[in-house]
C-alpha cells in the first residue's frame, strides 16, 4: 500500500512542463511461485507426501499505464494492471514398497501497481527503453486445486485425497482447516524491463517480476510470485502541462 500511495504522490508533485502519455497495456505472464521451506528437513514419515516441483503456467496481465518524462531520456511508467499469477506443482517419491504422487494447482487474480524507472535511448524509428522499478499487488480472489496418492506397489494399500476451493486473501490462516487457502493480502517485488517504442504510440515489452514478500499463510513454508511477461501497448493520449 505505501508503495502505491507513493506512485501517486511523486505523479501529482511532477514539474508542471511534465510530458505525460497515457495509454494501455496488456500480454503474456509465464507465472510461477517459488516454494521454499523455512526449516527444511528430509522426509522421515512413510506417508508424508512428496516434495512438489514448482512449474510454470500460462497466465496474462492487462491494464492502463502512463509514461512520464521527468529529464533527459529518464522516464516514470506507472501503470495499474489486473495480474493473473500462479503455479502447478507436481512431486513423486518412491519410499520402500509405497509410491507417492501429489498434484498441486493455484490461480491467483491481483491488482497490480508496478512503477518503473526507464531510460531511453532514440533507435531507428523509435526508441529502446531499459529500466527497473517496484511493483505492490493485493489479492482480489483464486482458486485452487490439489489431488495425492500413495499406493503399496504389491497392491495391499492405496491411499488418495482429491480438494478444490477458493484462495482467500487475508492477514493470517485461520485456527482451523477450513475449505478454503489462505494467502497474504500484499504481494510486493521488483520488476526487470526492457522494450521498443514506436513513434506511433505502439510499444512492446518484456519483463520480469520478482515477488520478494511469502505470500504463503501456512508455517514453515513460503511462496513468492514469480513471472517473465510479454506485452504490447499503446500510447493513445499525449498531455503537455
Amino acid at each position: 500500500m505505501r508503495i502505491i500511495l507513493l506512485s501517486l504522490l511523486i505523479v501529482c508533485t511532477l514539474p508542471v512542463c511534465a510530458q505525460v502519455s497515457i495509454g494501455v497495456t496488456g500480454g503474456y505472464s509465464h507465472a510461477t511461485i517459488n516454494v521454499s521451506n523455512r526449516t527444511p528437513s528430509p522426509p522421515t514419515d512413510i506417508l508424508s507426501p512428496p516434495i512438489p516441483e514448482s512449474r510454470y503456467v500460462p497466465k496474462w496481465h492487462a491494464g492502463l499505464m502512463a509514461d512520464i518524462h521527468l529529464v533527459k531520456r529518464f522516464y516514470l511508467q506507472p501503470q495499474v494492471l489486473i495480474s493473473k499469477k500462479g503455479v502447478k506443482m507436481e512431486g513423486s517419491r518412491s519410499q520402500g514398497i509405497l509410491y507417492h504422487e501429489n498434484f498441486f494447482k493455484a490461480d491467483l487474480t491481483y491488482l497490480e501497481v508496478p512503477v518503473n524507472l526507464l531510460y531511453k535511448v532514440p533507435a531507428g524509428k523509435g526508441k529502446l527503453a531499459v529500466g527497473a522499478g517496484v511493483y505492490c499487488a493485493r489479492g482480489l480472489s483464486g482458486k485452487y486445486d490439489e489431488r495425492g496418492i500413495t499406493v503399496a506397489t504389491d497392491g495391499s494399500f492405496r491411499s488418495g485425497h482429491a480438494m478444490t476451493g477458493d484462495i482467500r486473501f487475508e492477514k493470517e490462516a485461520p485456527a482451523q482447516p477450513t475449505g478454503y487457502q489462505v494467502y497474504k493480502k500484499y504481494d510486493r517485488g521488483l520488476n526487470f524491463i526492457a522494450g521498443y517504442e514506436f513513434k506511433n504510440g505502439l510499444l512492446f515489452n518484456v519483463n520480469y517480476s520478482l515477488g520478494l514478500t511469502d505470500v504463503y499463510t501456512y508455517e514453515p513454508e513460503t511462496r513468492k510470485n514469480r513471472y517473465f511477461g510479454i506485452s504490447a501497448g499503446y500510447q493513445f493520449r499525449l498531455l503537455r502541462r
